[in-house]
C-alpha cells in the first residue's frame, strides 16, 4: 500500500443486495460519507428506501436514535455508475460469491480507482489471494468479511492476503472500528478464522450422531443445555439450509485436498438428496410448522460450558460427557490448527467466536477451561477408533508437554 494515505473518509460498496446494502448502512452509521452502486438499475432505485426502512425499524427497537437514523442516511448517496466511485478511499464488493466476477469488477476498480485507493472483498469462501491476483499495487487488497445481517453482527474479520501491505491492514482496521464492529486481523485462509473454527460444530455434531446412534434433537439439547450454545449444530443447519452447508463442508474439503477432518457427512448427503434442507422448506432434522421447532429448555442459573460431570449428566443427560467431549476436542483442535498456522491470535480466535457465532467461550478459552490434556487424551481415543479425521494439532501436542493444561 501507499502509506501516503493515512485515514479513510468515503467508502465506497459495490452491491445493492442485502449484503451490500447492510455493510453501506453500517458505514454511513459510522460517520463515512459513503458511496452505494450496483450495476442493476432495479436494485439502485431501491436500494435507498431498503436502507431507509432498516434505519427506522432500529431506531424504533432502540438501536439508534432518530437523529442518529437521520445523519447516517444523510451520508450515503446511492450512484449510477461505477465511475462515480472514483474518488473513494476505501471501496467495498459484495456481489455473489464468483471469482471470476470478482476479478474482473476489481480489474475495472483499480482502473476507475486511484492508486492509492484501499479495494476489499467482502467474501466469506473465496481467497482474498486469488481474487487480487490480476490487478496492479495488490499490497491495497484485502478482505474485509461482514456476517450476515451486517448491522446486527458485530463481527469483521480483517484478512490480509499474501501481498496485502501492513499498512493497508491497519488503516482498514481502523476504519471498521469506527463503523462501530469488532474487527480482528486473519491470514487468507480456507474459512479464514470464525467459518474455519466454526465448522467442527456442525461437522462433529452429525459424527456424533451417526457414530452413537444420539437423536439429533437430544445432541442439540445438550449443547443448548449443556454448554450454553444459542442453537444446537443440527438447528443450526436447519437455519442456514442444509444445501448450503453441505456446499461449504464440500468445499472445505477440496480446498484442502482432502483433509480427513473436513470430510462432509454422509447423514447431510440424504438430507439434502430428500429435499429436507430445513426452515426454508419446512423440514429438516425439525419439522416447521406454525407453533415452536422443539420444547423449551429449563432455565439454568449455571457459568458454562464446563460443568461438574454429574452436574452435566444430571442437567443434559447421560450422554453429554461424551457429546460435549468430542465436540469440544474437534473444536479446540481446529482453533490450535488455525493459531499454529499464523491464519490469527488466540485472543481474536476467541473474539472471533465470541461475535460471529455468539459462542459461550471462545474455543482457545475452552481448551483451558477443560485442559489441554483432556482435549488431546480425546482426540487420541477418537483416532483410535475412527481415524485421521481426529488427527490432533502438533501445536496441541507441543502445549501439553510444555504442562499448558
Amino acid at each position: 500500500m501507499t502509506d501516503s494515505r493515512s485515514e479513510i473518509e468515503t467508502v465506497a460498496v459495490v452491491g445493492a443486495g442485502t449484503m451490500g446494502a447492510g455493510i453501506a448502512q453500517v458505514a454511513a452509521m459510522g460517520g463515512f460519507e459513503t458511496l452505494l452502486f450496483d450495476p442493476v438499475a432495479e436494485a439502485r432505485a431501491t436500494a435507498r428506501g431498503r436502507i431507509d426502512g432498516s434505519l427506522g425499524r432500529g431506531a424504533d427497537r432502540g438501536f439508534w436514535s432518530g437523529a442518529e437514523a437521520e445523519a447516517g442516511l444523510a451520508n450515503l448517496s446511492v450512484v449510477d455508475r461505477l465511475a462515480d466511485l472514483a474518488g473513494a478511499d476505501l471501496v467495498i464488493e459484495a456481489v455473489p460469491e464468483s471469482l471470476e466476477l470478482k476479478q474482473a469488477l476489481f480489474a475495472e476498480l483499480a482502473g476507475t480507482c486511484g492508486p492509492d485507493t484501499l479495494l476489499a472483498t467482502n467474501t466469506s469462501s473465496l481467497s482474498v489471494t486469488a481474487i487480487a491476483g490480476g490487478i496492479d499495487r495488490p499490497q491495497r487488497f484485502l478482505g474485509l468479511h461482514f456476517f450476515n445481517p451486517a448491522p446486527a453482527m458485530r463481527l469483521v474479520e480483517v484478512v490480509s492476503g499474501a501481498l496485502t501491505s501492513p499498512g493497508t491492514a491497519d488503516l482498514a482496521f481502523e476504519a471498521i472500528g469506527r463503523m462501530g464492529k469488532v474487527a480482528i486481523r486473519a491470514q487468507d485462509a480456507i474459512g479464514f478464522v470464525a467459518n474455519r473454527c466454526a465448522r467442527p460444530y456442525t461437522l462433529e455434531g452429525l459424527r456424533v450422531s451417526g457414530d452413537l446412534g444420539i437423536d439429533p434433537a437430544e445432541i442439540d439439547r445438550i449443547c443448548r443445555i449443556g454448554a450454553g450454545f444459542p442453537m444446537g449444530p443440527f438447528e443450526l443447519i436447519d437455519l442456514v439450509g442444509a444445501d448450503i452447508n453441505l456446499a461449504v463442508a464440500k468445499s472445505f474439503h477440496e480446498q484442502s485436498f482432502g483433509l480427513p477432518r473436513w470430510q462432509p457427512s454422509q447423514m447431510q448427503v440424504k438430507m439434502v438428496d430428500a429435499g429436507r434442507l430445513g426452515r426454508k422448506t419446512g423440514r429438516g432434522f425439525y419439522e416447521y410448522g406454525d407453533g415452536p421447532h422443539r420444547e423449551p429448555d429449563p432455565e439454568i442459573d449455571e457459568t458454562r460450558p464446563v460443568l461438574d460431570r454429574d452436574r452435566l449428566i444430571e442437567l443434559a443427560g447421560p450422554n453429554a460427557p461424551e457429546v460435549l467431549d468430542r465436540i469440544a476436542a474437534q473444536i479446540v483442535n481446529e482453533a490450535v490448527f488455525t493459531l499454529a498456522e499464523g491464519i490469527a491470535t488466540e485472543r481474536d480466535i476467541d473474539i472471533a467466536m465470541l461475535n460471529g457465532f455468539n459462542w459461550p467461550v471462545g474455543p482457545i478459552d475452552w481448551g483451558r477451561r477443560i485442559g489441554f490434556g483432556r482435549v488431546l487424551a480425546t482426540l487420541e481415543r477418537l483416532r483410535e477408533i475412527h481415524g485421521e479425521a481426529y488427527l490432533p494439532s502438533p501445536l496441541l501436542r507441543k502445549m501439553v508437554g510444555n504442562t499448558c493444561v
